[in-house]
């Protein structure tokens, strides 16, 4: 308890800095060492306001009924029943025991994104567990069977969040468990994330959505285009959006100070993918300016089209705008 105490504290101690600078940088360093706490057990919350026991205990008696009209004396039956009581608050606690899962819990949300970025290869990795104290720290502590939990002001200057959780019995009752994560950045802002399942396939979950924050494209993007560089400032809400009118967008571009991308650089941002400052086109038709448009499915002789050669999409065209 005391070492969750010292990593919530020096986590309230990080200096300020505003959340959209975090998300902006190239690389956000997050400390390895996650501590994740015990959380009241659903289930048994459950179990305590609902007809679970009752059920077990009405087929108890039911199977008592049918011993003692096979013979069986009351003084007989009445033992096997508080037997049978006793037994399911033994099944229950073997369930609640988990011993060690805080280190399972750790470790499969470390090397689930380790995975992802080993299969997915990005230019940058920009979400990076970083180990600030020094190795030999590490290693007696492994030695000794814990985790390194030592962190000071200096070693926390150098990291962009510290990570904590929670997990506790899932209310279904079927041995899945339900987990949040923390991410708590220098100037207390947090981010938080939620999954329920089993221990591996509930850290997945979480794995996959702390990638996909982390690594996907954030506007603006600044990308290097040809000669020239190119900043992608996304559309009016912050992000690619849709309209069902190529020259509505053009104006949105405008207000921003900024333009439609032409043909061409949206094959370029486009190479550059999600996962790289870049927009994938995916098989969306996209806005260009002068009321033209761009359908990826009509390769021949050209993609970019007049908006009349094209029938409007039910969900309208894709856009979004960059500056030179």
């Amino acid at each position: 308890m005391k070492r969750i105490f010292l990593f919530l504290t020096a986590a309230l101690t990080f200096s300020a800095l505003t959340a959209q600078a975090v998300v902006q940088k190239e690389q956000v360093g997050v400390w390895p060492t996650i501590p994740f706490i015990r959380g009241a057990d659903l289930c048994v919350y459950k179990d305590a306001y609902s007809s679970t026991r009752s059920g077990y205990m009405d087929k108890m008696v039911g199977y008592a009924k049918d011993l003692m009209s096979a013979g069986a004396k009351g003084k007989e039956v009445l033992p096997m029943l508080v037997g049978f009581n006793n037994l399911y608050d033994q099944n229950l606690a073997a369930a609640n025991q988990y011993k060690y899962m805080e280190v399972t819990l750790e470790s499969t949300l470390k090397s689930y994104v380790s995975d992802y970025y080993r299969n997915i290869k990005p230019r940058v990795q920009r979400l990076s567990f970083t180990r600030v104290n020094d190795v030999m720290s590490v290693v007696r502590a492994a030695s000794q069977g814990q985790r390194d939990g030592y962190l000071d002001q200096s070693l926390v200057d150098k990291l962009d969040y510290i990570a904590y959780g929670t997990y506790a019995l899932a209310p279904n009752c079927q041995g899945d468990i339900q987990v949040t994560l923390h991410l708590m950045g220098r100037g207390g802002e947090e981010i938080s994330y939620i999954g329920q399942g089993q221990p591996a396939v509930v850290m997945s979950q979480i794995a996959s959505r702390l990638f996909e924050d982390f690594q996907r494209t954030k506007f603006p993007s600044i990308l290097k285009i040809g000669k020239k560089t190119l900043t992608l400032l996304g559309a009016m809400n912050g992000s690619v959006e849709k309209t069902f009118s190529p020259k509505n967008a053009e104006r949105a571009c405008e207000t921003l100070g900024g333009r439609l991308p032409s043909g061409q650089e949206l094959e370029m941002i486009d190479a550059y993918g999600d996962w790289n400052g870049g927009v994938s086109i995916n098989d969306a038709i996209w806005a260009l300016a002068n009321d033209y448009v761009y359908a990826p499915h009509l390769r021949n002789p050209t993609p970019v089209r007049s908006r009349t050669e094209v029938n409007t999409p039910e969900e309208g065209y894709t856009y979004y705008c960059v500056q030179d």
